[in-house]
């Protein structure tokens, strides 16, 4: 079918499963553009967008496979989503507008405004035709949705990878007047994957892609994820990549466009989605923190030729969690060192899915000989408190709150002692061992007080247990339940609880 495309957006309605249909767009007879849905003209249970702004005023053939009716409608705008199509939509944790999402992507700061790049599928509440989404805050939490960022193309699908702010020109990509950012993806086509660059030099409005990909060809199937970080101390870029099974590597260049390997080597119990950098640890010492997808972690340094040696054995930050593929922002020397998770929670029967967790900030805590990575969330969440009651150490059997909001943050300590909460129908339990919520079991460190740290949203519920030991689970908050309890057999000391409604 040939078709001209007179409006930016042509209407994609599709059901929630069923037979998929590929469509392929061709210019010329060349294809140029691709996706999956499961289009339907009848009864459909949400309306996607193929954004074509490339494409508009120009005629293009279509091939659906297998056929079926596609009657072509194209729109100026796309219309906005219903109220009862976003009742489940998280208050306080990022969405995507309409789609699935998955892990954050090219995280950077740049002009004022926090970059979200992510995962996204555009025609579907399932995974699939990845491209790369685009949003930005001031803050962290409000959110304004951009246009999609990257397509992807008939080389593959645009997978996960990173930003870096070129205040230096180094890549010589610059033209203008705003510095260059570098965005490092995965191409991943059906035969081969590669490690390619996409830049801005508008300040990160729009991506394009760079004309000498890829920049690593394929060296083991399925490598995939590039984090890349400057290493002042050696005068060098470094990226770090997945590999395969449990193998990882480090790569680094002086020009952020031609790469060597440096070194491979196991993180145990990890696959996938890297992070590397560094940070100063509590007792004033700087090291540099290696992680994968399921946040295990190596904390190291490098050595006289250049190489990370670990410094002890594999650490672990989160607890059979649906927090998964966390990514830092662009690291920025004396800043606060932010990082975001994708948050794998489902949003039931919405248009959309998929969230991010809430932005933590990164710390090393040394406790006795070892190094301890710790997220807890950023400062600015205080700014969201609504309204807050706190009360003072005290020891109960029993105390039951109401909760008023969906979205709320609840913190205590305790130092010793058993007890059971109960949070809109989500039970955890504390005793001399940690926390337990489901199969999510959080170690407590030997001799420490158990500080907790709660927040909620409509589709899940984030953990912390001293910063060092977290996990989100899901878990849709039952309305019939809005209630915080303690309860406790004998009685126990709890210090400064206090529990906050917030919003946005």
């Amino acid at each position: 079918m040939e078709i001209t495309v007179s409006k930016r957006f042509l209407r994609v309605p599709v059901k929630f499963d069923g037979t998929s249909h590929k469509f392929t767009f061709s210019e010329n007879g060349t294809p140029v553009y691709k996706f999956d849905a499961v289009y339907t003209e009848e009864n459909a249970d949400a309306i996607y967008y193929a954004d074509l702004r490339d494409y508009l005023g120009k005629t293009m053939t279509v091939t659906v496979e297998p056929e079926c009716a596609f009657t072509p409608v194209f729109e100026d705008a796309m219309t906005p989503l219903t109220a009862e199509e976003t009742v489940l939509r998280p208050q306080l944790h990022f969405t995507a507008e309409r789609g699935w999402i998955n892990d954050p992507n090219g995280l950077c700061f740049y002009g004022g405004q926090y970059h979200l790049f992510y995962q996204h599928n555009p025609y579907g509440r399932l995974w699939g035709n990845m491209h790369w989404g685009h949003a930005v805050s001031s803050d962290l939490f409000h959110w304004e949705y951009k246009e999609e960022a990257m397509f992807l193309d008939m080389d593959g699908a645009m997978f996960s990878g990173c930003a870096v702010v070129d205040h230096n020109n180094v890549s010589g990509l610059k033209e203008g007047d705003e510095t260059p950012i570098l965005f490092f993806y995965t191409c991943a086509g059906e035969k081969k994957s590669t490690q390619c660059l996409a830049y801005s030099t508008d300040g990160g409005k729009t991506l394009k892609k760079y004309d000498k990909n890829p920049l690593i060809d394929e060296i083991a199937p399925g490598n995939r994820d590039p984090k890349v970080i400057y290493d002042a101390k050696r005068a060098r870029w470094l990226m770090a990549l997945y590999f395969v099974e449990r193998t990882y590597a480090i790569f680094t260049s002086q020009d952020l466009l031609h790469w060597e390997l440096l070194q491979k080597f196991d993180l145990p119990g990890d696959d996938e989605c890297p992070d590397l950098y560094p940070l100063t640890a509590d007792d004033g010492r700087t090291l540099w923190v290696y992680s994968g997808a399921h946040d295990m972690y190596f904390v190291g340094d490098f050595d006289e030729n250049g190489l990370y040696q670990p410094i002890q054995s594999v650490g672990q930050l989160s607890y059979n969690s649906q927090s998964y593929a966390a990514q830092t922002y662009y690291y920025e020397p004396g800043k606060p060192v932010i990082r975001f998770a994708w948050n794998r929670s489902d949003i039931p029967g919405a248009p959309f899915n998929g969230s991010m967790c809430t932005p933590t900030e990164m710390t090393l805590k040394k406790h006795g000989d070892r190094y301890y990575l710790s997220a807890l969330p950023i400062k600015s969440t205080e700014n969201l408190v609504v309204k807050s009651d706190k009360l003072d150490d005290f020891t109960l059997t029993h105390c039951t709150h109401e909760l008023g909001s969906k979205t709320c943050r609840i913190s205590f300590t305790v130092k010793e002692g058993d007890l059971t909460c109960n949070l809109y129908g989500l039970e955890m339990k504390l005793d001399k061992n940690g926390l337990t919520c489901g199969e999510s079991i959080l170690p407590r460190l030997k001799n420490e007080p158990m500080k907790v740290d709660i927040i909620t949203d409509t589709n899940s519920v984030e953990i912390y247990l001293n910063g060092v030991a977290n996990t989100v689970i899901a878990h849709v908050l039952d309305e019939t339940k809005p209630t915080f309890t303690i309860h406790a057999e004998d009685p126990v000391e709890v210090q400064n609880l206090t529990v906050s409604e917030l919003s946005l």
